[in-house]
């Protein structure tokens, strides 16, 4: 699958992205990237190849957070904590936004 990358916008339909097109799109470098997954905030998914992969719809929380954390000089374990706390929030509105389909 081919993607491109303008700004900050994927132009790609795939669900799921490798480590390095994920931490591109969010601005982070490869090492702030793997910090992030040591404290084990971002869910890793795998494919039937084994590969490890992320799922794009926690693009927007990452991208939150670490640019909250660019503006407010924080470090990277505050960053992944705020990170966590915007992918809880971001499972319960699709949480309520289902339930409230269902109604």
């Amino acid at each position: 699958m081919q993607t491109s990358y303008s700004g900050h916008v994927l132009l790609s339909t795939a669900d799921h992205l490798s480590q390095s097109e994920f931490a591109g799109i969010c601005g982070l470098s490869e090492a702030e990237f793997q910090e992030l997954l040591d404290y084990g905030v971002l869910p890793v998914d795998q494919l039937a190849d084994a590969q490890i992969c992320f799922s794009r719809i926690y693009i927007e929380p990452v991208q939150t957070a670490y640019r909250k954390a660019k503006d407010f000089d924080l470090d990277v374990c505050a960053a992944a904590i705020f990170t966590e706390y915007l992918i809880q929030i971001h499972h319960l509105r699709r949480e309520l936004a289902s339930l409230q389909a269902a109604a």
